[in-house]
């Protein structure tokens, strides 16, 4: 028994930096695929909205992106909750970069036209798992709001 945790603790440090930032990036993207699942209406403006600040954040080809977005949508209805995919983001990114993902959470709520409620509280629920304060929840949301055009 003592080997089988070691092996897994060593599985862990030996993961190569690609397969650190894959994680991190489908992290990310399993976060946005929630607030798109949200209100319970697959929109292929939300969808692209994921698309472009994937392919943005992470300098990902389309075809990368295509792929990442499969396999975060697999991850995320695996998922017994957030905290897989919020942890990593809590671990490698600073406040103001959280705060930006942040921003683009609220973009992919925007990208069909409304808010939901269901979004704003998957929103506001993430917004407390990375450790975001409600003053940057709230400026990022009028950040989110002036850049989408949507008043």
């Amino acid at each position: 028994m003592f080997s089988k945790l070691k092996s897994l603790f060593n599985e862990k440090e030996e993961q190569k930096p690609e397969d650190k930032t894959h994680n991190i990036s489908l992290a990310v993207t399993a976060v946005m695929i929630e607030i798109m699942n949200a209100d319970d209406e697959l929109d292929n403006n939300e969808h692209n909205a994921i698309f472009t600040a994937i392919e943005k954040r992470f300098d990902l080809s389309h075809e990368e992106v295509d792929a990442l977005i499969v396999e975060a949508k697999a991850a995320q209805d695996k998922a017994m909750d957030l905290h897989q995919f919020t942890s990593l983001i809590i671990e490698h990114f600073s406040t103001e970069e959280r705060i930006d993902i942040l921003k683009e959470l609220w973009l992919v709520a925007m990208a069909d036209g409304k808010v939901d409620s269901y979004e704003e509280h998957m929103i506001r629920k993430l917004a407390k798992l990375i450790g975001v304060y409600h003053g940057e929840f709230i400026q990022a949301k009028i950040d989110a709001r002036e850049s989408s055009n949507l008043i």
